[in-house]
């Protein structure tokens, strides 16, 4: 019955019919209007972004480095990409059905491989869009820095973020299909970027995604073996969707159901509920046992509560904040070296971390009730939380201090890292609690601003002010920089600049005082 040519023309005619009905509910120029837009933002990020990374020509001595080692060095970063794909394709992705596909199509006597291949297909789409678009963006900033042909760099970029995005995307679909086990498919990705490490440490490029890197360095190197890299791409794509059909129907129900709750909670701008629907959609459970006892902390409660809660973080939460803080070390030593725009990244990754630090005051905004019969005002409550999260974001933001000090490779960078270490602690746990508090936006919102067009501005707003605080903390490496392009100390500079990050953190704690408990 499975191969039945009626039973697949039939679930096919129900997806047309579907289809057609959402057609039917909107305006062809409404579709438009998204193309017409979705083109303009494609355009201008494509030459804003180019401008903001700056265009000075790198050395000879440092184009020969990136020729020795860029492959391996970018095959690490595909390696990393590749392991977050099998382990989420260990836990039922990356296909997300509507729930009405599982319960009907899924269960009839119908191919259940033609009915996901299909939905595989249809996302397949949306999945290469945006990496296209960004390796494009890389690809024309290469062709300022390392000189080449703007139209090769951008084909070569746009080419790799497709092929990345192939393999990561079919890495999830093996890992789902074949039903591996979260516990294998950590082995495997522990085993990928384990090689890409080596190829990293002996300046080789023999790992399976270091072919991929070297697409991207097409203009610049040209080698043969770039082809295995678009073979294993699309073969890794191709396995998925030969083996598509074997997922758990347990795990695309459930995954279903999360992810439909997922968009309605980021429509909303509802970030806690989006925080919880994605670790519940990760299976990110707290540990039954903390990984240390601190039954005897001393303290206020809700340092106590804190550092409990923090005591029973996943591992895998664990890691994630340790190596967003190497990130934001990475960024600045992009900044460091004169791609100033790089400190949006470092901001957004210590933004980021504190998201999760910050889950003792998230759980308070669980229960605004409660707020109520305590003997303390609901700001000051945010403001104890806070504590707590800042001493952790200080010691993990030790790692970004060392990478930075290291891979810049002078004595001036360790000491500009020391002096950004607090401010950008600070900074993470304010922006970060300013998200968390703000909430979902209220119904009435269009309405109190009189034009909706205001109203669209302010809802984009709320959500740029709370990363920006976070940013704002790494604006003392750009002026570090400048001041040694001039000659200056860097460490002065950085200590003036001080003031600018502490401003941002005293107007986000005085929001957040200012606050008062909202039911949701």
């Amino acid at each position: 019955m499975d191969g039945d040519p009626s039973a697949r023309a039939t679930s096919r005619a129900l997806r047309r019919s579907r289809r057609r009905h959402y057609l039917s509910e909107g305006d062809w120029v409404d579709s438009l209007y998204k193309a017409y837009i979705t083109a303009i933002i494609a355009g201008l990020a494509l030459f804003y972004l180019t401008i903001a990374l700056g265009s000075a020509t790198v050395g000879a001595d440092t184009l020969a480095t990136i020729e020795d080692r860029g492959a391996g060095v970018i095959g690490l970063g595909i390696a990393v990409v590749v392991a977050l794909g099998l382990r989420s394709g260990a836990r039922g992705g990356p296909l997300a059905p509507e729930p009405a596909d599982v319960m009907y199509l899924l269960l009839a006597p119908v191919s259940r491989a033609s009915v996901l291949r299909s939905a595989a297909l249809r996302q397949l789409r949306g999945v290469v869009l945006v990496p296209a678009l960004a390796g494009a963006v890389a690809g024309s900033i290469a062709a300022d820095r390392l000189g080449g042909t703007r139209v090769e760099w951008i084909a070569a970029g746009a080419t790799f973020g497709v092929l990345v995005a192939l393999t990561a995307w079919g890495s999830a679909l093996v890992a789902s299909g074949s039903r591996m086990s979260l516990h294998r498919a950590n082995v495997v990705a522990a085993i990928v970027i384990a090689w890409s490490v080596i190829d990293v440490a002996t300046t080789s490029a023999t790992a399976p995604t270091a072919q991929i890197g070297r697409i991207a360095l097409l203009p610049l190197t040209a080698s043969a073996f770039a082809l295995l890299g678009v073979l294993l791409a699309v073969g890794v794509a191709t396995s998925g969707l030969v083996l598509v059909g074997g997922v758990s129907l347990e795990a695309l129900r459930r995954r279903a159901r999360l992810v439909g709750e997922l968009r309605f909670a980021a429509t909303l701008q509802d970030m806690r509920s989006v925080i919880v629907l994605h670790r519940e959609l990760a299976q990110e459970l707290p540990r039954s046992r903390p990984w240390v006892n601190v039954r005897s902390v001393r303290g206020g409660p809700c340092w106590q509560r804190d550092w409990r809660g923090l005591a029973r973080w996943p591992a895998g939460r664990a890691v994630r904040v340790v190596i967003l803080s190497a990130v934001a070390g990475l960024a600045c030593v992009a900044v460091w070296n004169g791609t100033e725009a790089f400190v949006v990244v470092a901001g957004v990754a210590v933004f980021v971390a504190g998201i999760d630090a910050v889950e003792g005051l998230a759980q308070e905004t669980d229960h605004p009730v409660r707020p109520e019969q305590y003997p303390i005002p609901w700001g000051d409550l945010i403001l104890a939380h806070l504590v707590a999260p800042v001493c952790l974001l200080a010691v993990t933001g030790i790692v970004g201090l060392v990478v930075f000090g290291l891979v810049a490779g002078t004595a001036s960078a360790f000491t500009v890292a020391a002096i950004v270490l607090l401010p950008a602690a600070l900074a993470g746990t304010a922006g970060a609690a300013t998200s968390v508090v703000l909430g979902a936006p209220t119904p009435t919102l269009f309405l109190d601003f009189g034009f909706p067009e205001f109203g669209t501005l302010w809802l984009i707003l709320r959500q740029v002010l709370a990363p920006a605080v976070a940013i704002a903390a790494f604006v003392p490496v750009v002026v570090a920089h400048d001041a040694v392009a001039s000659g200056d100390s860097p460490s002065a500079a950085a200590m003036s600049a001080i003031l600018l990050p502490l401003a941002f953190v005293g107007a986000a704690s005085i929001f957040l005082r200012s606050r008062k408990a909202v039911v949701r």
